[in-house]
């Protein structure tokens, strides 16, 4: 009995053992559960704490860098090398195909049993065995001989063929090559000869390479003025998306949150009015440090924005300067200034509130800028009592059509003779719906009706010029296709002889005479341009209202 009792209780402390041992081994688990999950929270927080310490050092970066766009790059040249900018080509190399496999060795005759057949083994039919092995021995070597061949010749054609493809694309590319060059050198030529076109070119390049952050748009327009040796740009300034509209960011571990501290709005604007003050003088500086002839830079910057009101995309102007050389701190001086306050002291115009997007009248119009003038005079007072038009000049034709826009309220410039791209005056009516969209005239003072040519040569002009409108006024009479092209252009307004004579009488107080013979507006009409019929629409007559209603 007690040994019974002994066992058992061996028995239940044996179990008991056990159920302590497999308790102390679930604690273990437990712990161990609890201490991977400690050390895994750990890292999750100290890895969101690292992604907050490396968003402000982004923050910190990023201003750094934007209140250092002027003084970090003033130590560098901003001629361009043009000679270097030669392009070298890069042509590729043979890189054979793989190769079609080795032919098989053809089998020798040497190789083969040849040996004829003794006299016991042709009497119990060796030789016809022999024969019959010979014959497709030989029909096998003919066989593979064939094969060898054609795989020789298609290997050769192979090699041909890619050695072929492989000179004609490295002479197209020698060729692009050359042409791009040719074009450089060209540009090279022109802007030694002081050709317009050339110097605007390299201002563009000079522009396009300004050192600007990450992001930053290098969108440019450029004008220059050969007599005053003075360049005009217009230039997109950074969006304001671009700036760090939060100061700093704190992780808030009680609920896993990285909090942000938004920037206050009067840091803000200050800082991008101080990015824009920057980038102002760093153009204006590379402009005139690229080219020591240079006289006189104006810059405008502008701004691609949405209206708020009316959903429609605007450029307006927010920064507007003009300085001559001498009155454009040196660099040594430039490093020390605070931007905005030099950019004062040049006499800008700067927006009072640029991050606002308010605009700004320019200094120069940049749309005006880019057309050349003639100093205008008095057209209408070389008229007498009931004059012929085509008697005047050329030129007093186009002052005088000058003159009959500005007469409806417009103003209106000629521009000179020579270089003048196909435009004879621009106007700009601001009171107007146009909203002071400039518009550009060809004045035709001609006895042929016009053609479709002209219209094309009107939408060229309009389209190099980036003109809201485009006015044709001619002496003559327009072509149906002349009138149907430009209906279709959609922004022009044709301005025949009868019209203009009744404008010049409207507004000139001018009763004028057209001596054009009515078989000579037949009988001469342009080649291609025979739709010389009157057009009884005249009141469908396409373009924009015209100026005198």
């Amino acid at each position: 009995m007690a040994t019974k009792r002994g066992k058992q209780s061996d028995h239940q402390r044996d179990q008991q053992a056990r159920a302590r041992e497999k308790e102390q081994q679930r604690k273990n688990v437990e712990r161990k559960r609890l201490a991977e999950e400690k050390e895994k929270k750990h890292k999750y927080i100290e890895t969101r704490k690292a992604e907050v310490d490396r968003k402000n050092l982004l923050i910190k970066l990023t201003v750094r860098e934007l209140k250092n766009i002027l003084s970090g790059n003033l130590n560098r040249s901003a001629r361009q090398n043009l000679k270097a900018a030669r392009y070298v080509p890069d042509l590729p190399r043979l890189n054979p195909e793989r190769k079609p496999a080795t032919p098989p060795k053809i089998p020798l005759w040497e190789n083969l049993d040849q040996r004829p057949p003794g006299k016991l083994r042709r009497a119990f039919g060796g030789m016809a065995r022999y024969e019959k092995r010979v014959a497709a021995a030989r029909e096998q070597y003919d066989k593979e001989l064939l094969d060898t061949q054609a795989r020789e010749v298609a290997r050769q054609q192979q090699e041909t063929d890619q050695q072929r493809r492989h000179e004609t694309e490295t002479q197209a590319i020698r060729e692009a090559a050359k042409k791009q060059n040719e074009v450089l050198d060209a540009h090279i030529k022109g802007f030694a000869a002081h050709n317009k076109a050339d110097v605007e070119w390299y201002y563009e390049r000079v522009l396009n390479a300004v050192p600007l952050p990450r992001n930053f748009s290098h969108e440019v327009e450029v004008v220059f003025h050969p007599s005053e040796e003075e360049v005009l740009a217009r230039f997109a300034l950074p969006e304001r998306k671009l700036m760090p509209t939060f100061e700093s960011y704190t992780y808030v571990q009680t609920k896993d949150e990285q909090r942000p501290k938004a920037r206050k709005a009067a840091d803000l604007a200050a800082l991008y009015r101080d990015v824009i003050s920057q980038v102002a003088l760093l153009c204006v500086r590379d402009l005139f440090n690229s080219d020591p002839v240079l006289n006189c830079v104006g810059f405008n910057g502008h701004i691609h924005a949405t209206n708020p009101a009316t959903g429609e995309e605007e450029y307006p102007c927010i920064i507007s300067l003009k300085v001559e050389r001498s009155d454009f701190p040196v660099d040594r001086h430039i490093k020390k200034v605070i931007s905005e306050a030099c950019i004062r002291n040049l006499n800008s115009i700067v927006s009072n509130h640029p991050y606002d997007l308010e605009p700004i009248e320019p200094i120069i119009d940049f749309d005006i800028a880019k057309f050349s003038f003639v100093e205008g005079f008095d057209a209408i007072a070389t008229l007498d009592s009931r004059p012929d038009l085509m008697d005047m000049s050329p030129t007093n034709f186009e002052h005088l059509v000058r003159q009959v826009f500005e007469a409806q309220g417009a103003e209106g410039w000629t521009t000179q003779q020579s270089n003048d791209d196909g435009v004879d005056a621009v106007i700009r009516r601001p009171d107007t719906i146009l909203g002071g969209i400039i518009g550009i005239v060809q004045a035709k003072r001609y006895r042929n009706p016009v053609g479709p040519n002209h219209i094309r040569e009107l939408a060229g002009a309009m389209e190099e010029k980036k003109a809201g409108y485009g006015i044709l006024v001619t002496t003559s009479k327009f072509t149906k296709r002349s009138e149907q092209k430009a209906r279709e252009h959609g922004r022009m307004q044709l301005i025949d002889g009868n019209e203009l004579k009744y404008l010049i009488k409207e507004h000139l107080g001018k009763d004028v005479l057209i001596s054009i013979p009515e078989k000579s507006r037949k009988r001469n009409t342009p080649p291609g341009d025979s739709d010389t019929e009157d057009d009884p629409k005249k009141s469908q007559r396409p373009g924009h209202t015209p100026l005198s209603q």
